[in-house]
């Protein structure tokens, strides 16, 4: 018992030294991401040794490996992808939710400064544009909604909102 054990260990290695390169490429092509695929595949190879005493077929194993690593690869890019809750603060506006795919850490923290700036931005335009657009961006309010919200007209909202954002995207 104990001999086919130290065999299949031997065997089992053979295996993942044939099979190596294959599969991290294909997990990589799931993945797109070198470190990923790289867990990917050890885990894969993982599974497949935890496993490997099942496959009757031996003539099957690069099929069944491969097949355990693209499932591997798709759970991995799932979890990767879903999508995490950031809280946003913005001036006196506090607990605005935001929805951030949940890629890396360094793309959140970016767009969390890229928010700073453009609320740096949005507050040295004129008073009457902030107001505006600040209605505008958080609350995705209809133009006439924003009217009747400040006691103005609809012509003066559209034009507020087109000069501030004129101003905005003149200053990049």
């Amino acid at each position: 018992m104990e001999q086919t054990l130290i065999q299949s260990e031997i065997h089992f290695k053979d295996y993942y030294d044939l099979y190596y390169k294959e599969m991290y490429y294909v997990a990589k092509r799931i993945v797109h991401n070198h470190h990923s695929a790289e867990d990917v595949v050890q885990e894969a190879y993982i599974k497949a040794y935890n496993n490997y005493g099942h496959l009757i077929d031996q003539k099957k194993r690069r099929p069944w490996l491969r097949t355990i690593v693209i499932r591997t690869a798709i759970d991995f890019y799932r979890k990767q992808t879903k999508y995490d809750v950031v809280s946003v603060e913005s001036g006196e506006e506090v607990g605005h939710i935001l929805h951030c795919p949940n890629h890396s850490v360094q793309k959140q923290i970016a767009l969390r400064f890229e928010q700073e700036e453009l609320l740096r931005k949005i507050n040295l335009l004129p008073k009457s544009m902030q107001d505006v657009l600040k209605i505008k961006l958080l609350t995705d309010e209809k133009d006439q909604q924003i009217a009747d919200q400040l006691s103005i007209s609809l012509s003066a909202v559209k034009t507020r909102l087109h000069r501030a954002r004129k101003l905005l995207k003149s200053g990049d």
